[in-house]
């Protein structure tokens, strides 16, 4: 009895099976489980943008930035004071900003 009742199930079970349809991916299902299965590239920083040579850029700059600040202290100050005893005229700013030349059109 016992083994009848055990083909009936299994024939019931059977028959239930028969209007299975197989199971489907989505579209491109296999294409993005490869993608994400691939190790990703490492993204390559461009040389100028690295730390290590913006330090050493900045600190290149802050050196140059220092010595030419000591260079200018260095330098002899020149006294700027010009005490004229004629009033200045047109003639003498043409003069003195090497405007008295002709025209290149005469």
């Amino acid at each position: 009895m016992q083994n009848k009742f055990t083909e009936e199930r299994i024939n019931s079970i059977m028959e239930s099976l028969g209007g299975m349809q197989p199971a489907v991916a989505p579209d491109f299902f296999y294409t993005r489980l490869k993608g994400k299965m691939q190790p990703a590239s490492e993204k390559k920083t461009f040389l100028l943008l690295r730390p290590a040579f913006i330090t050493a850029t900045l600190g290149v700059l802050l050196i140059i930035n220092v010595f030419s600040l000591l260079q200018t202290a260095k330098a002899p100050k020149q006294d700027s004071t010009v005490v004229y005893s004629k009033p200045a005229t047109i003639e003498s700013f043409a003069t003195a900003y090497d405007m008295n030349t002709g025209s290149v059109y005469e």
